[in-house]
Order: structure tokens, then C-alpha cells, then sequence
């Protein structure tokens, strides 16, 4: 009985502490719940529709906040029309279980940008493989010769640097240059430095330039692939930034949701591409059919969703 009344008075202790701090409680209580809920018991998919909202976005694609929320409203409608159903909804909130949106610009876009004001416009037709595969070469050889020439620096600066530290070692040994020899060697540190700087911005260029080459190579198999052209795999240069060339990504940690759109070439590309993505948000995987929405290459140019992309939806829906 004694231990009966003391846990009672241990409860209004802690009860009276925390009264003061009950909305806070209550509030990260509900935040951690709904995490724990969004998790381990998701709704059933399509019974509610997937909230999203637009997160990080990049002003250098060159086009407005509007433009692109209409493109993602034409995305939603790929899934939602055939469906007669209503699958998406945009928000302007940002809680953990909305659905992010990034446009997020980087190498890839700015080499997609980089072909078409060079007057590559890659579609999936033989002319553009013809077009493509020459610029290729082209890009290939420029590069090839522009790494030659910087390397052949790259070695002469290094020879240069090692006869510099070799005349300051020398001379540290001695106790010091004299004024005359020191003038001279702080010449030469001057000109190295300018030199080395020289090099730095040489080899952000040639980067670039390999991200070119390998973004180009990207495209060109992907048509190749859709042409079913007997043609060697054109491979890319091994001095580019690794990541692989996706036009865009869906990514979940079992808490937040999001979508990251990397490159697009016209509207049409951007559409597909945010369906693609929204597809997987809905849960769908990769489906074989190379015209279809959820094909893993993207490479068609419909805005329809066809028969393995629905069938693969409906299996998520209705079972």
C-alpha cells in the first residue's frame, strides 16, 4: 500500500513538472508518432493522394517557378488520368511526410545547355546519332589534345619546381642567399606560383571538358540503344567527375521523401522525366518496355503512360 500511495505521488510530482510544458510534449509526441506511423504503417498506396511541394530551386535552368510547377501538374496527370484517380496533390507545406521536389543544377544540365548552343539537338532519330557521334569525335580529339598539352606543362612545371627547391635547400645549408641570389630565387617563386595558378584553371577547363565529352557519350548510347544500331559502345573518359549521368532521382529514408531533377533538353524531357520520378514515389519499379514511363532509360518521347506502366500500377493499387 505504502509503495501503491508513493508512486501515485511520484505520478503528480512529474505530472505537476510537466504540466507547464504539456503543448510541447504533446506536439513532438504527435511529430514522433506520425514519423513512426509514416514508416512502419504507410497508407495503402493510391487510397490517399501523395502530398508534394517544391523544394530547392535552381534559377539557372532559365525558366520560372510557374513553368515548372506546370510541367509537374502534367506529370501528375501521366498517372492520374488513365487511373481516374487522384493520386498527387501540391502543398505549400514541408512537413516530414510531403514529398520534395529539387531542381538542382549541375554538370549535367550545363552540358546538356553546352550541346544545344553548339546545334545538337538529341532526339531518338539516326540523323541525330550521325550529328552526335561526329560532334563526339570532335569533342574527343579537343580534348585528347588539350590533356597532351597539359600534361607536357604539368611535367615542365614539376622540373621547373624541383630546380627551384633544390637552389633554396642549397642555399638554407649555407645559412642564406645573398641579396643578389635571393632576389633572383623570389623571382622564380613569383613565376612559379603564377605558373601553378595558370595550371589550376587549366585543369578546371579540361574537366569541363571531360564532362563534356562523357555527357555527350551518355546520349549517344542511349540513342544507339533505342536505334538498336550495331555500333561500338562509345566509352567515356576516365578523368570526368564519376557520378552517372541521371536526368533525375527519387530517394527515401523512410522519413523524407524526395525528388532531385538534375537535366532536361526541352519540356517534353522535363514532364517524362518528373513522371518517371513521381512513378517511383508511388512505388513503382523499372519496367522492360522501352516506351514506357518506367523504363530505366527514359529514352521515348510519349507523354502517355502505356499498358506495363499501368499494369505495374494497377498491382499496386488494387492488390
Amino acid at each position: 500500500m505504502k509503495s501503491f500511495v508513493k508512486n501515485i505521488c511520484i505520478l503528480l510530482i512529474v505530472g505537476a513538472i510537466a504540466y507547464p510544458y504539456r503543448a510541447t510534449i504533446t506536439e513532438r509526441a504527435q511529430v514522433l508518432w506520425a514519423n513512426l506511423e509514416n514508416r512502419f504503417f504507410p497508407t495503402a498506396p493510391c487510397t490517399e493522394p501523395i502530398s508534394y511541394t517544391v523544394g530547392t530551386f535552381d534559377t539557372k535552368f532559365g525558366i520560372s517557378p510557374k513553368y515548372f510547377q506546370g510541367a509537374l501538374a502534367d506529370a501528375e496527370a501521366v498517372w492520374e488520368k488513365p487511373m481516374n484517380k487522384n493520386l498527387f496533390q501540391y502543398t505549400t507545406d514541408d512537413g516530414s511526410d510531403v514529398l520534395t521536389v529539387n531542381l538542382v543544377y549541375d554538370y549535367r544540365q550545363q552540358t546538356t545547355t553546352k550541346l544545344n548552343s553548339l546545334g545538337v539537338v538529341v532526339d531518338q532519330k539516326r540523323a541525330s546519332y550521325d550529328e552526335l557521334r561526329t560532334k563526339f569525335e570532335t569533342l574527343k580529339t579537343q580534348y585528347e589534345s588539350a590533356k597532351n598539352a597539359f600534361n607536357r606543362d604539368v611535367d615542365a612545371f614539376n622540373s621547373k619546381q624541383a630546380v627551384y627547391e633544390a637552389e633554396v635547400n642549397s642555399w638554407n645549408k649555407k645559412g642564406g642567399a645573398p641579396e643578389g641570389e635571393y632576389k633572383h630565387l623570389e623571382d622564380k617563386r613569383r613565376e612559379l606560383q603564377a605558373e601553378s595558378k595558370a595550371l589550376q584553371a587549366r585543369q578546371a577547363k579540361l574537366n569541363d571538358m571531360a564532362n563534356e565529352v562523357n555527357a555527350t557519350v551518355a546520349d549517344l548510347n542511349r540513342i544507339a540503344a533505342t536505334l538498336n544500331i550495331s555500333a561500338e559502345k562509345y566509352n567515356a573518359t576516365n578523368d570526368a567527375r564519376g557520378e552517372s549521368f541521371e536526368e533525375g532521382v527519387y530517394s527515401t529514408d523512410g522519413f523524407h521523401k524526395e525528388i532531385n531533377i538534375y537535366e532536361f533538353s526541352n519540356r517534353e524531357k522535363l514532364v517524362r522525366v518528373l513522371a518517371h520520378e513521381l512513378g517511383h514515389a508511388l512505388g513503382l519499379e523499372h519496367v522492360p518496355d522501352a516506351k514506357a514511363i518506367m523504363y530505366e532509360k527514359n529514352q521515348a518521347t510519349s507523354l502517355t503512360a502505356t499498358k506495363a506502366d499501368l499494369d505495374a500500377l494497377k498491382k499496386i493499387c488494387y492488390n
